[in-house]
């Protein structure tokens, strides 16, 4: 035994160690060395995988279907006053914008099997052309029967039903509805500041 052999057995016994010099001597230089558990490592490999899926399957989407990203979330209408200043170019007629309907809070017709119809809430404004003041008290004057067609449109049709038409289809529909309402004049834009539904 050479002397850095007996060295090293007195320093582990002094450590409380017990050895066995020729179970160290068959485990070489891997003595002392400890192995690092197997589970961290397989969990660290499952995590790295499970990122690597969730990235791939992402760019995936996007490129297959560039189509459907956003898809649910509705883009909001322009604000009135960005309407007004857009408006006048390119050969098209200024607008005013009647911003007086306010918020209305409705509740939808309700689908086969439900008890009732879902919330939701509509801020609608219009615009009509510009210097319009005939047309302009007209539409102060009907507001109550302005809002009641609009509530009107939305009681009477479910949830699915104006998901299916689609933003602007409503807003076609609901034009022509109160332009048969109006005499002195016609609204040529519908919008929306909110189109909310609660479930």
């Amino acid at each position: 035994m050479s002397r850095d052999d007996d060295v090293f057995i007195r320093n582990r016994l002094a450590q409380g160690q017990y050895i066995n010099f020729y179970d160290d001597v068959r485990k070489g230089d891997n003595y002392g060395k400890e192995k690092k558990p197997l589970l961290p490592r397989i969990l660290g490999i499952i995590i790295f995988c499970l990122i690597v899926i969730i990235i791939s399957g992402t760019i995936l989407a996007f490129i297959l279907h560039p189509e459907r990203i956003g898809k649910s979330y509705r883009q909001s209408d322009p604000s009135p006053q960005k309407v007004m200043n857009m408006s006048g170019k390119k050969g098209s007629a200024k607008v005013t914008a009647y911003t007086n309907i306010g918020q209305l809070r409705i509740t939808t017709k309700a689908d086969k099997g439900e008890a009732e119809g879902v919330a939701m809430v509509v801020a609608p404004w219009f615009t009509y052309p510009e210097g319009d003041t005939e047309l302009f008290e007209e539409l102060s004057q009907k507001e109550q029967l302005e809002r009641k067609l609009i509530t009107d449109y939305f009681t009477s049709r479910t949830k699915e039903e104006l998901l299916r038409l689609g933003e602007k289809k409503v807003k076609e529909e609901i034009i022509k509805i109160i332009n048969t309402q109006l005499v002195l004049g016609k609204i040529e834009g519908l919008y929306f500041d909110q189109y909310i539904f609660f479930e």
